[in-house]
């Protein structure tokens, strides 16, 4: 009996265990598989490209068969080469336009996108920083396309999981991810380029995802993947999402790449629940100022649609054609009463005179300029290519005077800006503020005996305003 009653409470309990264990795939399906990182991926697979490009370098090739080359006066050849370039990009307006580093495309002749999709188009470069590592392409769909959600990051933590997705050799929408390593890195790119103020990640990114967004765990791009360490594992680094909102607005602001009176300097609005955007700065004699625009307005809509990005602002101005008239629907902030106000301006887009680059020159530094011919390269035994901006005199006591320049130097940059002509020289000019500090880089050919010395200075000039008392040149400054 005794047996039994045994038997009988060890089958109750092994059928009570066996209720109380799940069956096989019941425990799996309360377990999403959709994490925030799948999510995350999902909201911006569409809107990261790949990118391929190429150029073209020319090479010298020697015709005989020990490669003696000209010391021994052998012929030799030109040969074009094509250079292959990978990289990634995201798409940040729906009308087209896609943020890469400006390394992905520097030197392109041509530039293909390639979408999630698979379909290609030709992109067109609109805008290129060198010293930021950044360029805005342009393609034309036929559709609005989808685009990323730019995120900020001057609120991000080290630890916090990041996401890079791109294009490593080739294998197109690869995501990776890791965490934030640290911040406020700076790091040597080239010889010439140094970028500060990089995220450091370790998320895998490798050659082909230069370009790329990097994502925090909610979907939003917080930085461009730029850059990996070589030897070092798990080493990478990105290019902060706010050094993208800081330059883009000057890379494709219209009054330089369209001569378009505007003088609108706008920025987002943080932590704000209402739309709009801030005015930042009027620039003086502007369309904008004249229109009455004050520094702390804040724009609500454009010709009656609501705006909230400054990038957004910034690609639709520059979209829009010459002699257009926008309208701003403006709230300022009231004065001793605090009550808001909201104006109505308009703005038409009237095309600027071009800026006379030699007379700037001349009435800021003090410098008569002129174009570098072959004669004068024969006479003065210069080193530099026909065509180049030449110091043709300096006028004494002038700013150019006392920072030591002298005719037959050539100008290379202002303010890390190549000088190629006067037209460039002229866009450059017309933007220096008073009292402000530019820097001038310039070449300077030394005779020594048979042989000419190339040497390259840097300068800085404060430029003068218009009522500066000058001096005739002297006849040594004379070229």
């Amino acid at each position: 009996m005794i047996k039994r009653k045994i038997i009988f409470y060890l089958l109750i309990l092994a059928i009570a265990t066996t209720a109380g264990t799940p069956q096989a795939g019941v425990a799996e399906s309360n377990v999403s598989r959709r994490t925030p990182i799948v999510e995350a991926f999902e909201k911006n697979k569409d809107a990261v490209v790949s990118i391929s490009s190429k150029y073209v370098v020319q090479e010298l090739v020697v015709d005989d068969i020990f490669g003696w080359g000209w010391d021994f006066g052998l012929p030799f050849r030109r040969r074009e080469r094509e250079v292959p370039s990978l990289g990634s990009g995201f798409v940040i307006n729906a009308n087209g336009y896609i943020v890469t580093n400006a390394h992905v495309v520097r030197r392109a002749d041509e530039i293909t996108v390639i979408m999630a999709d698979s379909t290609e188009y030709k992109a067109r470069k609109v805008a290129e920083d060198s010293r930021s590592d950044l360029a805005l392409l342009k393609i034309e769909s036929d559709k609005p396309l989808h685009k990323v959600i730019l995120g900020r990051s001057d609120d991000l933590m080290i630890g916090e999981t990041v996401l890079a997705i791109g294009n490593p050799f080739g294998y197109q929408h690869t995501l990776t991810d890791g965490i934030l390593s640290s911040i406020h890195r700076d790091v040597e790119l080239t010889d010439e380029l140094v970028l500060s103020e990089m995220l450091q990640i370790s998320a895998p990114i490798n050659r082909g995802n230069s370009g790329g967004p990097l994502l925090n765990i909610r979907g939003e791009v917080i930085g461009i993947n730029t850059a990996i360490r070589r030897a070092a594992q798990g080493i990478g680094f990105a290019i902060p999402i706010d050094q993208l909102r800081e330059n883009l607005p000057k890379m494709i602001n219209i009054e330089r790449l369209r001569r378009i009176d505007f003088g609108l300097t706008v920025t987002d609005i943080k932590d704000i629940k209402e739309p709009g955007i801030k005015v930042d700065a009027v620039r003086s004699g502007s369309a904008a100022e004249k229109t009455d625009f004050k520094p702390g307005d804040v724009i609500t809509r454009v010709d009656g649609k609501t705006v909230d990005s400054a990038t957004d602002f910034y690609i639709d101005m520059l979209e829009r054609r010459l002699d257009t008239t926008v309208s701003f629907d403006v709230r300022r902030q009231g004065g001793l009463l605090g009550d808001d106000r909201n104006y109505k301006f308009e703005i038409t887009l009237r095309e600027r005179p071009q800026p006379d680059g030699k007379k700037l020159a001349q009435r800021l530094f003090g410098l008569e300029l002129g174009r570098l011919t072959q004669a004068m390269i024969q006479r003065y035994h210069l080193a530099g290519e026909t065509g180049a901006v030449v110091v043709m005199k300096v006028e004494k006591g002038s700013p150019a005077y006392y920072a030591h320049i002298e005719a037959g130097d050539i100008l290379l940059s202002l303010d890390g800006i190549a000088i190629k002509d006067f037209e460039q020289l002229g866009y450059k000019l017309e933007t220096i503020q008073s009292g402000a500090q530019v820097s001038v880089a310039y070449t300077r050919t030394e005779n020594i005996g048979n042989y000419l010395l190339v040497k390259q200075y840097t300068a800085t000039l404060r430029p003068r305003g218009d009522d500066h008392l000058a001096e005739p040149a002297g006849r040594v400054f004379d070229l």
